[in-house]
């Protein structure tokens, strides 16, 4: 699929747009409602579509498959660097709720280990999984509508 790497990696400018976006507004001070906004867990809902869109368009051979690759390298890719930005907020001890402890890296029980690797990595497993099931639930979705509704019309006789 020519369409397929271009939609990836446009896709993966985006997550790390709003990664830095959301940095930035989370040190500025901006509140938690406007934080929210700038998520890449949004993504994980819209690009699942789009994946799919794009292997329907190609007709690929198993559309299944292309569209768990698809979905399981984003969710990767995007979740390497929001673990990157929990291993900063450790080093720097950033103030955002999200980085607190326990589920973030920040706090006073939190060591070297937990901060760098063990809470980063935890939350990147956790997150890929969720992504991916969650991307191949709205992709599958996506694609069983795709093939029903480019499906010729039956004439009435």
């Amino acid at each position: 699929m020519p369409n397929d790497s271009k939609v990836m990696r446009w896709s993966l400018i985006l997550a790390a747009v709003i990664i830095v976006v959301r940095i930035v507004l989370e040190q500025m001070g901006a509140p938690d409602s406007v934080n929210n906004i700038f998520g890449v867990a949004w993504l994980y809902i819209l690009l699942p579509v789009l994946f799919a869109l794009g292997i329907r368009a190609h007709n690929a051979a198993n559309p299944f498959r292309s569209l768990l690759k698809d979905v399981f390298l984003f969710a990767l890719c995007t979740r390497v660097m929001v673990m990157v930005t929990y291993m900063l907020a450790w080093a720097f001890q950033w103030k955002p709720v999200r980085f607190a402890y326990p589920g973030g890296t920040v706090g006073e029980n939190v060591g070297v280990l937990s901060g760098l690797f063990l809470i980063p990595l935890r939350n990147l497993l956790i997150w890929i999984v969720m992504a991916t099931v969650l991307g191949m639930i709205i992709g599958s979705i996506t694609l069983l509508l795709k093939r029903k509704g480019s499906a010729p019309a039956p004439s009435g006789q």
